[in-house]
């Protein structure tokens, strides 16, 4: 009889983890840190003012840290930063970090910014669109993990080596040549991330060689989309929010903003919480489109 309760037990556990939204609460995280296949992985950065040494002084049981801007998450190709890197070299990083193709990866950002959201909701796409979908985001951040009371472990990580496999997908990935072949068709939505001032043409990246934004695109900013607690709002915001944006009744969407960063995260409102279908992010976004004096920028 025991050995049925604990088989029973198990299965329960286990559908739990397997059970995981895209965005999952601390409670959720607390109930299911036992499972062996839950994997926390801490991305905390600069952006948040994070390190491996704020992770050392405090971090959620078990998890492992790797920095989002350092550690090889996005690099540069042929002059255009923030990119994706090679399959291969993402594989060995995941893998080194101790996460193979069974594990469920729970990321944590700092919970401070829609910047720093952006942390979690591009590596997240990174896992997507490696092929591996057992990943979520903890919602709110390391933030959230401290105001819940949950306990709080410090001291270094011990990563071990795992094998990590890619299925490499471009569902979810958009280049320049994508965005051309759907600069003119009205049935797709080319979604500009940024900030108004970007949008119009006031400010630009510095690494971005001319300001404005591409050709029939609509204006939904990052910031709109993360509360001030550093919660992500919920899909009847988003909706609203898209709505509002114009971007209503598309067949789907393209995401860009400056690298590909905040990009990320309209694409993680419309593809992963709003569950709207052919979504994509344009990796590289103004800085690479801006890279070819042929392609037209728009201003005002």
């Amino acid at each position: 009889m025991k050995k049925i309760l604990v088989t029973i037990f198990f299965f329960i556990f286990s559908f739990t983890v397997f059970a995981a939204e895209p965005l999952v609460d601390t409670k959720w995280l607390n109930d299911n840190l036992k499972n062996k296949e839950v994997f926390v992985l801490d991305i905390r950065n600069k952006i948040d003012k994070g390190s491996y040494e704020t992770f050392t002084q405090g971090h959620i049981p078990g998890s492992i840290h790797s920095d989002y801007l350092q550690d090889g998450w996005r690099t540069k190709v042929e002059e255009i930063i923030g990119q994706l890197p090679p399959v291969k070299d993402l594989e060995l990083l995941i893998g080194s970090l101790g996460i193979g193709n069974k594990n469920h990866v729970i990321v944590v950002y700092g919970g401070v910014s829609s910047s720093d959201f952006g942390s979690a909701s591009r590596v997240y796409w990174t896992f997507k669109t490696l092929g591996h979908d057992e990943v979520s985001i903890l919602n709110g951040g390391y933030k959230a993990w401290e105001s819940s009371g949950f306990k709080i472990e410090t001291g270094e990580h011990n990563p071990k080596l795992a094998k990590f496999i890619a299925n490499y997908t471009d569902k979810y990935y958009a280049n320049a040549d994508d965005v051309i072949k759907v600069i003119e068709n009205t049935n797709i939505g080319l979604i500009d991330a940024r900030p108004a001032a970007f949008f119009v043409g006031e400010k630009k990246k510095k690494q971005a060689l001319r300001a404005g934004r591409i050709k029939n695109s609509f204006n939904l900013e990052q910031q709109t989309l993360v509360n001030e607690d550093g919660t992500f709002k919920s899909v009847e915001e988003i909706k609203i929010l898209i709505s509002q944006a114009g971007l209503n009744g598309k067949d789907g969407y393209i995401s860009y903003c400056n690298t590909g960063h905040w990009a990320s995260i309209p694409w993680f409102a419309l593809s992963e919480i709003a569950k709207e279908p052919n979504v994509k992010n344009y990796d590289g976004s103004m800085v690479d489109w801006t890279f070819d004096p042929n392609r037209e920028v728009i201003k005002g």
